[in-house]
């Protein structure tokens, strides 16, 4: 066969036996000859040199190597890749064994099994991303591993799991990703690359503490964003749906949201803010066809600067301010008038005052629509609007608590 193009030593017969065909590697590497290459991927204890040149669709696939060359995973090198890896099953769908030694492979060890694949450096790669329905790439090793002048291998995809015709992903099949393989961040949710995020989605999560991964309910990671949210009675017994506490949009009214029916580390989150009623997205998440009821919102109280929130959805840490005489009209002991400020968590105005009790101080307006019972009398309005007190965030250097101030 002569001298290959990478400059190898055209193909290794040393027991005499046929010499196998040349791939896009070039001709098949021996073990005597890999080993005198140079070795790359050590970082990651996998089996791995360095060749001068591969084909131009293959070099955005590989790593490249610090001395010059990219870096072939030695299964590679073996058969000059005409050989093409093993099929597997990956996420129920279409995968190839592929070396950990491939950038894209390495970034995702977290969530990649080895399933059928015999080489230790290998782990199932899915041909199509569990995440975003899109190609990974990694199938195409299938087309490019043949003998050079013969026709492409054929692509023979694994039989997916889950029904592509179906929005929610098949409870029978396995979880597109093992949420207990990753770092949890709350109870339910674990940490994710946001390069497995969809953009849409990503904008509506938090980061785990110390890290630019995102946290993630496990309903998310396990079906591959295919789910529709349980449903549930919210606030005022709206209709809603069973979202997870990390997600800030639900953690931001949690206090003020009903357990319900919901799971542990879940809140019924309603469907339309029941100030506004205006939709708050809880129900039209992945494959929710969205709520069936119109909106219900809570009654005004207050003259209009509250309204009125069913005593069981107020944590009882939290009632001692509120008021329930302009709220008696709906049901007696059954609400409390809630300023709006709070039931939308802000925005709480600084402001300043002055006061014959406390003298000059800084703190934040509230609304009186709250009982300040008898200290309110030490309070002033400040430069807060009018039907606002100015409270204090501090007292005496310690913090008094109030709704807006810095924890």
């Amino acid at each position: 066969m002569g001298e290959s193009a990478d400059g190898g030593d055209g193909g290794d017969d040393a027991n005499g036996e046929e010499e196998r065909c040349e791939g896009p590697l070039g001709a098949p590497k021996s073990p005597s000859t890999i080993e005198a290459m140079t070795a790359c991927c050590t970082e990651l204890g996998g089996q791995a040199h360095c060749l001068p040149n591969v084909p131009e669709e293959l070099k955005g696939f590989v790593a490249e190597c610090g001395g010059g060359g990219y870096c072939l995973p030695d299964s590679f090198l073996e058969s000059g890749g005409a050989e093409p890896p093993a099929q597997c099953t990956a996420f129920g769908g279409s995968g190839v064994c592929l070396s950990k030694c491939i950038p894209d492979v390495a970034a995702n060890m977290g969530i990649l099994e080895a399933d059928t694949c015999t080489n230790p450096d290998d782990l199932c790669v899915p041909c199509v991303s569990p995440i975003d329905g899109m190609p990974t790439g990694a199938c195409d090793i299938l087309e490019l591993a043949a003998c050079v002048g013969d026709e492409p291998n054929p692509i023979n995809p694994v039989n997916s799991c889950d029904d592509p015709a179906t929005c929610d992903y098949e409870a029978s099949c396995p979880p597109v990703i093992d949420a207990s393989s990753l770092t949890a961040c709350g109870v339910g949710a674990h940490c994710v690359g946001p390069a497995l995020i969809p953009a849409e989605y990503a904008a509506q999560l938090g980061t785990c503490e110390g890290s630019t991964d995102l946290c993630v309910p496990d309903i998310f990671i396990e079906t591959g964003g295919k789910f529709t949210a349980a449903t549930c009675d919210s606030v005022n017994n709206a209709e809603g749906r069973c979202l997870s506490v990390v997600l800030p949009a639900v953690a931001d009214q949690a206090d003020l949201l009903p357990q319900a029916t919901c799971e542990t580390g879940e809140k019924c989150t309603p469907c339309f803010d029941p100030i506004s009623g205006m939709p708050t997205g809880a129900c039209s998440l992945s494959c929710d066809t969205g709520p069936t009821e119109a909106p219900t919102t809570l009654q005004n109280c207050c003259g209009g600067a509250g309204k009125c929130v069913p005593r069981g959805a107020v944590p009882e840490d939290q009632t001692d301010q509120l008021a329930e005489d302009s709220c008696e009209d709906i049901e007696e002991d059954a609400y409390y008038c809630v300023p709006n400020e709070i039931l939308q968590s802000g925005p709480f105005p600084t402001c300043t005052a002055d006061s014959f009790i406390l003298g000059e101080y800084t703190g934040v307006c509230l609304s009186d629509c709250l009982d300040f019972g008898i200290q309110g009398i030490a309070l002033a309005g400040g430069t807060c609007a009018d039907d606002y007190k100015c409270a204090p965030c501090e007292l005496n250097g310690e913090p008094t608590g109030a709704p807006g101030c810095p924890p």
